[in-house]
């Protein structure tokens, strides 16, 4: 069993992925084009985003990181420089940094800990404090940094030299760059990413397909103790929202359990193409408000149950004012499945249920709680709010 202690929160702003003296307080939350266009992407586009991301709600949402994926690069270094590809970005990339910090988001940009980037376009082993500073003279707020080509470098002494690099170009400027370890969670970073970034990618890309998502969700179960505001954050990568390839309650499943798990939530979906529908469940803000929950726990998976005729799993986890649970249907038929406050949340009293999807409560309930006719593939996505603590304990299933 996961004994979890309280924490002890700083001051907090809602929504905001601000920085404290270890890490950032809540997940960052954001867009990237990689999902939907591959590396077909350039300023027009770029910028057509941000113009949506402003004025459609996402940004009032908690959605302030316009990340661009790799394929921004010239095919070569200038003068040992990151260079852009003037084709694609014939302003440059410090007008377009400009462009998205006027309209009150913050710029995210992907290199690579290799001799290569996965495009093919040279990367920066032993240029890392050059890097650095292109990115700072940039005015870069986020970096991810890829894994591809590394010449069997450890991953270790890559992503911290980076790392300090960093924090060198950095120290006694207010001036910081969020700092994601992106090598799919080979080496576990969970364990080591502390300290030297500030998320980790815990998983191989996602693709936009059930198998996917589930298989990831399958991945974390062992790593939810490791994410936190005074840590770093599990990153199971980027959200696949809005692909209508994807059935809305599979959707939903994903949603939930990303915002659970305190993942960064960087949608990469087309948003010119997205229906009514998973617009509203993009910005959900009961949804987000557990992803951006200031006491930052990951949900852990609580009760398991497979056979023949079910299949399902119940995962709960605190919150800085309640509690929350999915209840996860993992078959292809409807089944009930019973939330035991006192053994999957130890909570006793009187509680009141709050469907956080569908934004309503459900009503008050003593001992347990029953979510009827979950459809395949789908959860009950639900807060706790009142009864009691029994202890300071959590019910996590023991995989050590």
């Amino acid at each position: 069993m996961i004994t979890w202690k309280l924490i002890f929160i700083l001051a907090f702003t809602r929504f905001t992925t601000c920085q404290n003296g270890l890490g950032y307080k809540t997940p960052p939350m954001g867009w990237n084009p990689y999902n939907a266009f591959n590396t077909s992407f350039n300023d027009t586009l770029i910028r057509q985003h941000v113009n949506i991301i402003v004025n459609q709600g996402y940004l009032s949402a908690g959605y302030r990181y316009i990340n661009l994926d790799d394929a921004w690069q010239a095919s070569e270094r200038k003068d040992n420089k990151l260079s852009f590809n003037s084709s694609k970005f014939p302003f440059g990339i410090k007008d377009l940094v400009d462009y998205v910090h006027k309209n009150g988001l913050l710029f995210g940009i992907y290199s690579d800990a290799g001799t290569q980037t996965c495009g093919g376009l040279p990367g920066s082993l032993d240029y890392e404090d050059i890097d650095a500073q292109t990115f700072v003279d940039w005015d870069v707020d986020y970096l991810k940094y890829d894994n591809c080509n590394e010449q069997r470098r450890p991953e270790q002494e890559r992503y911290k030299k980076m790392s300090d690099a960093i924090k060198s170009v950095t120290a006694g400027k207010n001036k910081t760059i969020y700092y994601n370890i992106c090598e799919w969670g080979t080496s576990n970073p969970w364990l080591w990413g502390p300290g030297v970034g500030h998320s980790w990618r815990t998983t191989p890309d996602i693709n936009a397909f059930w198998p996917s998502i589930i298989s990831i969700i399958d991945s974390q179960v062992r790593l939810t103790e490791y994410g936190g505001p005074e840590r770093g954050w599990n990153d199971p990568d980027m959200l696949v929202l809005g692909f209508e390839r994807i059935p809305y309650d599979e959707q939903v499943t994903h949603y939930a359990f990303w915002a659970a798990l305190k993942a960064p939530l960087i949608l990469g979906c087309d948003l010119r193409k997205v229906d009514d529908k998973i617009k509203a469940l993009i910005l959900n803000e009961d949804i987000i408000s557990v992803n951006q929950d200031p006491l930052g726990l990951s949900i852990c998976q609580v009760y398991y149950r497979t056979d023949n005729e079910i299949s399902f799993d119940i995962w709960t986890g605190p919150l800085d004012d309640g509690y929350v649970a999915i209840l996860f249907n993992r078959g292809i038929e409807p089944i009930s499945i019973t939330l035991d406050f006192k053994n999957h949340c130890r909570l006793d009293g009187t509680i009141e249920v709050y469907d956080l999807v569908n934004q309503r409560s459900n009503g008050n309930y003593a001992n347990n709680y029953t979510a009827l006719d979950i459809p395949k593939h789908c959860v009950e996505f639900i807060k706790l709010i009142g009864g009691n603590n029994i202890d300071d304990d959590r019910p996590c299933l023991n995989y050590s």
